[in-house]
């Protein structure tokens, strides 16, 4: 794994072309200092009087420079090949570095301005060198953060670590042939109530399974809590074949809000352990219902499950017990389970409690990525819906399990240029228009950075994604 760097340094090598150019080189290195990368740049560093060979040679050559990157656009790659001025200069004690080290990744091209037949232009030396694309406009912020990264010493893409062994590997989940009979009962000819009763009735019965399990545990060590947390997997395998058969019941998620709700509420404050496995394991199992809702795109569903106002009373010193669905996020709850995961696994995770989930998810009920997605919707409509009343926004716990390179959230930003799709997706936060959806966006666009920036893990690059990260407010539905 690539050694991280803590104080990069780089030098910065470019052709002088238009003055419109020079300035567009002159924001990029100007950004690169802003995310704290010490820059070598001839503007700041180099003044008359100077030997300009002597100050590359010394550039390229000096050890405190983490990366030299080449600008490269037509009249670099011309110079460079030409030998002409100060890129030809640099070129030749470049080249001859990049020759003499084949595997080395000092020298990094930077392409930041095609041909006018939006050909990259490239030296021949570098011709079969990979590069980072900063001259598309739409993919810029992209690539620049990969660039970041790579200066860092992050791998852009880092191979994942080497896991355990999923427990359902020796232990499949068992879908239990009784309930599934029971439970088919609501496929019958029986009346809208009646059904509904019966849903109520089977989301009653799983309450009091989950209630049963809040016994007193003490003096456990890692590995008998990770076995207890897991013993809730017959409980959440049965609850997640009841929520198979929502499309039965009218106003299913009115039922599965309140079965939140008052589980939650009913849950002895003993300060026991099982007490605290199970508000953990409640806030997997809200997941998993957003995930559910989500999944068949009833966004009407989502949008109700996460704008109710809901009333908490286990919250202490409040005027008011109004809650929003933040309740169910288990907060510092969870660090037990954090640290069992990691002390049986022995890896350092940044987080051993979404390790444990999204290995064992249910892939029954729904994929990894459907998780995490329930994850990541429910950060973006604590900052983006229209009824969230909670202080802070909700912390995404799994997001680091996220595709870093294709995420969800960035492919529903990318498709909001449709009109058509906004439409389809604006349920999911409660607006009913395009304009009040962009309108939001727009008010958060300037505080991304200040407000949600530091929504990740210590030790973590990527912070959760958030669609004002991949669409501006302007850039929504330009398309039909």
């Amino acid at each position: 794994m690539k050694k991280r760097i803590e104080n990069p340094k780089v030098f910065i090598s470019y052709a002088w072309g238009s003055d419109e150019y020079q300035s567009k080189v002159l924001s990029f290195v100007s950004q690169l200092r802003s995310d704290g990368i010490d820059t070598v740049f001839d503007k700041w560093d180099l003044t008359e009087g100077n030997d300009t060979y002597a100050f590359m040679e010394q550039c390229v050559n000096d050890s405190c420079v983490t990366n030299v990157l080449m600008l490269l656009d037509p009249i670099y790659a011309k110079k460079a090949d030409d030998h002409s001025g100060g890129v030809g200069t640099e070129t030749q004690i470049i080249s001859a570095k990049v020759y003499q080290e084949v595997t080395q990744d000092k020298f990094i091209p930077v392409v930041m301005e095609r041909d006018e037949d939006e050909n990259i232009c490239k030296p021949t030396y570098l011709q079969s060198r990979l590069h980072f694309d900063l001259s598309v406009a739409n993919n810029y912020d992209k690539e620049y953060r990969r660039l970041v990264q790579k200066l860092y010493g992050v791998e852009v893409y880092a191979k994942p670590e080497l896991g355990q062994k999923p427990s359902w590997v020796d232990n499949p989940i068992i879908v239990s042939t009784k309930s599934i009979v029971v439970y088919d009962s609501l496929k019958g000819p029986q009346t809208a109530k009646a059904k509904k009763d019966l849903f109520l009735k089977y989301l009653n019965i799983i309450s009091d399974k989950i209630l049963d399990f809040v016994k007193q545990h003490s003096n456990l060590n890692n590995w008998e809590y990770l076995e207890l947390y897991a013993s809730t997997e017959s409980i959440k395998t049965d609850f997640l074949l009841l929520l198979e058969y929502t499309s039965y019941v009218d106003d299913s998620h009115k039922a599965v809000a309140s079965f939140l709700e008052d589980t939650y509420n009913a849950i002895p404050s003993n300060y026991s352990v099982g007490d605290e496995i199970i508000r953990v394991f409640i806030h997997e199992l809200f997941l998993y219902i957003i995930a559910h809702y989500l999944k068949i795109k009833d966004y009407f569903s989502v949008d109700y499950i996460l704008g109710k106002t809901y009333f908490n009373q286990r919250q202490y010193g409040y005027d008011s017990n109004a809650d929003a669905f933040h309740m169910f996020y288990s907060g510092s709850e969870h660090t037990n389970l954090d640290n069992a995961v990691c002390t049986c696994d022995g890896q350092k995770y940044l987080s051993g409690t979404a390790q444990y989930w999204t290995s064992n998810v249910n892939t029954d009920f729904c994929s990894k990525e459907q998780f995490v997605l329930a994850d990541l919707i429910c950060f973006n409509y604590s900052v983006y819906g229209k009824n969230y009343i909670y202080d802070n926004a909700w912390f995404p716990v799994t997001y680091i399990y996220e595709n870093r390179y294709n995420n969800s959230v960035e492919k529903i930003a990318k498709r909001m240029i449709s009109r058509e799709y906004l439409q389809e997706i604006i349920p999911l936060f409660d607006y009913d228009s395009a304009d009040d959806f962009i309108e939001k966006i727009k008010s958060k666009e300037e505080s991304l950075n200040i407000d949600y920036k530091n929504y990740r893990y210590s030790g973590a690059f990527e912070s959760a994604p958030l669609l004002g990260y991949y669409i501006k407010a302007e850039q929504i539905v330009k398309l039909r």
